[in-house]
């Protein structure tokens, strides 16, 4: 590195992984469209094995849609498991996916999704339920909400951390409710919807954000994090009726810290700095010389 144009070529180098560095880099674990015309076939990316709580015979892909029929009030909740991701400062997981209802429902939480921890404890079997010991150390983030008017007043939407051991994954006992937040409108039955849970990881703390209908809600936790996470649950009451599901995403991102990314650039400098200080000590006497 003896001349100028050495240090320009360093300093482009670090400051052009300096800028790749600041850039979002996506995953993807899980994009399940239901096009194979299966419900059971684990094969990720693009298909996951979704066991449900209710008959099997209940949940059945028609026309690439998962479809929970009506039957008689049974519960339309489904799970499926991906590899370990345990989230670092500076990454995240965004669970998304569209559904639709027959009917809705004004009872409250009648509709819950979350990201769990199931550790190696897997339900492989439907027509279980989702009430016995399996799920008694599962841990995770939940959102729910009510899609029908209440008849006390607007309907309310949750994030809760699953904090406390028990059977029952869909016992709200063994959660602890981070926030509530008001509803901004019932949902239309038969209209197509997009939900969305997001589980960011910051110095901080983790950020869980969500979306229900038209209803978007955040909160942060500071302590007790929960950032380890392989089960996906979607669930719904039954009061609903029919429960269409499709377009199951999940996606992991990182983007460095920025102490990182400074550095590269800090390295860039100081590389820069060194040449040129040795290039204009052995260079500018040579140039005074010449114009004296």
């Amino acid at each position: 590195m003896k001349t100028l144009g050495d240090a320009l070529r360093i300093f482009g180098v670090c400051l052009l992984l300096s800028l790749c560095s600041g850039r979002v880099q996506a995953t993807l674990i899980l994009n399940d469209t239901f096009s194979d015309g299966s419900r059971t076939n684990q094969s990720l990316p693009n298909s996951a094995d979704w066991v449900v709580g209710g008959p099997s015979n209940n949940a059945t892909v028609k026309n690439g849609v998962l479809n929970f029929a009506d039957s008689s009030g049974k519960k339309a909740t489904t799970m499926a498991y991906f590899n370990t991701v345990d989230l670092k400062v500076g990454e995240s997981l965004k669970l998304s996916f569209n559904y639709s209802f027959a009917q809705v429902a004004n009872a409250d939480n009648s509709f819950m999704f979350g990201l769990y921890d199931a550790g190696t404890s897997y339900q492989t079997k439907d027509a279980v339920g989702f009430n016995n010991s399996i799920f008694n150390n599962y841990t995770g983030y939940a959102a729910s909400g009510v899609f029908g008017t209440n008849p006390a007043g607007p309907g309310l939407d949750h994030i809760e951390a699953r904090t406390q051991t028990g059977h029952d994954l869909l016992d709200l006992s063994t959660y602890t409710e981070g926030n509530t937040f008001t509803q901004s409108g019932a949902a239309t039955p038969g209209q197509t919807y997009t939900a969305w849970m997001q589980i960011s990881r910051t110095a901080e703390g983790v950020i869980v954000s969500s979306t229900i209908g038209n209803t978007s809600f955040s909160q942060t936790y500071s302590s007790g994090m929960f950032t380890q996470f392989n089960a996906v649950g979607i669930f719904s009451n039954g009061d609903a009726g029919s429960f269409n599901l499709d377009n199951v995403k999940l996606d992991y991102s990182s983007t460095p810290e920025p102490s990182s990314i400074f550095a590269l650039m800090l390295l860039g400098v100081t590389v820069f700095g060194r040449v040129l200080t040795d290039w204009i000590r052995r260079v500018l006497p040579q140039v005074l010389r010449v114009a004296a």
